[in-house]
Order: C-alpha cells, then sequence, then structure tokens
C-alpha cells in the first residue's frame, strides 16, 4: 500500500478545534458539532480533536524534563481489524498542532495550553505512570493508538 498524507483540514477549522479544545467547558460532543456546523468533513473533524491534543501533550512532555524519547509512530487499525504502525508525519495535523503547541507554551495562553494537554491520552499514561511512582528516565513513549480513525486514512487504497 502507498503511503499517502490526508489533506489539511481548513485553517477555519483548525483555529475553531484549538478554541473549543482549549475551553474547560465544551465537551467532545460540543466540538464535534460545532466543527461539522462550520463545514467540517466527520474524518476532519475527527482529527482534529484526536491528534491536537496529543501534539500539545508532546510539546508539554518534550519540556518536563522526565527523560522519556518522544514516540516518532502512532497505530491505527484498518478494515480488517489489522493494526499498523505509521510515521507521525503522515498526520499534518500533528505537525501543525506541535507547531502551534510550541507557541503557546512560551507565549500562552497557559489556561488553553493547560486544557488542550488534558484532552491527551500520552499524557495521561503519563501521568498514571508517575502516579504509580513510576522512573520514566530512559523509557520510550508508544505513539497514541487511534480507535476512531481508520488506518486508510493514511494508506493508499487496497485494490479489490
Amino acid at each position: 500500500m502507498d503511503p499517502r498524507t490526508p489533506p489539511m483540514p481548513s485553517a477555519e477549522a483548525f483555529e475553531l478545534a484549538l478554541t473549543l479544545l482549549g475551553r474547560e467547558d465544551v465537551d467532545e460532543e460540543q466540538a464535534e458539532r460545532e466543527l461539522l456546523a462550520l463545514g467540517s468533513e466527520h474524518g476532519q473533524m475527527r482529527r482534529l480533536l484526536v491528534w491536537l491534543p496529543e501534539a500539545f501533550a508532546m510539546a508539554l512532555i518534550g519540556h518536563m524534563e522526565l527523560g522519556v524519547l518522544l514516540p516518532r509512530t502512532f497505530t491505527a487499525s484498518d478494515a480488517q481489524g489489522e493494526l499498523h504502525e505509521l510515521p507521525l508525519e503522515r498526520e499534518p495535523v500533528f505537525a501543525a498542532g506541535l507547531q502551534r503547541a510550541l507557541a503557546m507554551y512560551h507565549e500562552g495562553p497557559r489556561a488553553a495550553f493547560k486544557a488542550i494537554c488534558e484532552r491527551s491520552s500520552l499524557l495521561n499514561a503519563i501521568d498514571n505512570a508517575l502516579n504509580a511512582g513510576a522512573d520514566l528516565e530512559g523509557a520510550t513513549l508508544s505513539g497514541p493508538e487511534l480507535l476512531d480513525i481508520p488506518a486508510e486514512t493514511y494508506m493508499g487504497a487496497h485494490h479489490a
């Protein structure tokens, strides 16, 4: 299968997703509704809501001096349920989100930065490990496992 990079959602959808995720009083369902109302396609809306928190969390984890190695890949299942490991560069929302996260980490607003990070499964895993007393020095984080974004998003189509 040929690798492919899915299209970047519109700048308007990207900004709206950041605004919604940065507000603690907005739940995921409300964020989904507002992005769909803007005209965002379902797959792009899910990619924004899944990837932006992970990008922000990686920016934060990179500044935490825990000695952990950040992931370079993520996993997603295809229609047959087979798991695929894919490079993070395949997701343009991740790269754009990471750039924005680094800027927001240094320049603020801090409250929005924190709210976006708190939606991340990666940061959750780190918090759980630290709360359990784990030493993460030298550990490599696993990349996100996408539960509702199919691997086909990042791979060329199968020939039937």
